[in-house]
């Protein structure tokens, strides 16, 4: 099922616990597995633990989906093909490490959103203009990389694939995550 149906299905659930999942859904796109310590964190709130098994597994699912609508939009040649895409896994699991940090970010947000005190969505903020700036710059960097061995119009073309994949999740999680009280 492509990703936009998954989201319009998912989209008609309503509950806090279901936000959460919708959250982590929507970042699915954006990441394939990670190797190293970060799976050994939790990357949600404990108080949605239980949730955790479903969002990896979401994660595979979906990971999947986006290499295939990259694969399919970039248009590239075989020698291309040998140069690039060992540079978007790379890619793709540095992205994975920023948005396990958004994954908790959201969770600790839902988590205490009818009680955060001053200093607690002062925090929240804070990370979040940082997981931003960390995604830009993960950008920036594989900008330079892929530069390297691939022609300006090849960057071009993958990076705008990637923002528009991006805008897309950034979109579903926007309607989706409630406005703190």
């Amino acid at each position: 099922m492509p990703i936009l149906q998954r989201l319009r299905l998912a989209a008609r659930v309503v509950s806090v616990r279901s936000i959460v999942l919708i959250g982590a859904m929507g970042l699915c796109p954006l990441l394939v597995p990670a190797v190293g310590s970060a799976a050994d964190e939790p990357i949600v709130n404990e108080k949605f633990a239980d949730l955790e098994p479903g969002i990896q597994m979401l994660r595979s699912e979906v990971g999947q989906d986006r290499r295939d609508v990259v694969k399919a939009a970039m248009l590239l040649t075989e020698s291309e093909s040998k140069i690039f895409w060992p540079l978007y896994d790379k890619y793709r699991a540095e992205q994975h490490k920023v948005n396990d940090r958004k994954v908790k970010l959201i969770t600790d947000f839902i988590a205490d959103r009818n009680t955060m005190s001053e200093e607690q969505a002062e925090k929240l903020t804070k990370e979040a203009l940082k997981i931003e700036e960390e995604r830009t710059e993960v950008k920036e960097d594989h900008v330079k990389k892929m530069s390297k061995v691939l022609s300006a119009r090849t960057v071009a073309r993958f990076f705008q694939i990637d923002a528009k994949l991006d805008a897309v999740v950034d979109a579903a999680l926007a309607g989706r995550i409630p406005l703190i009280h």
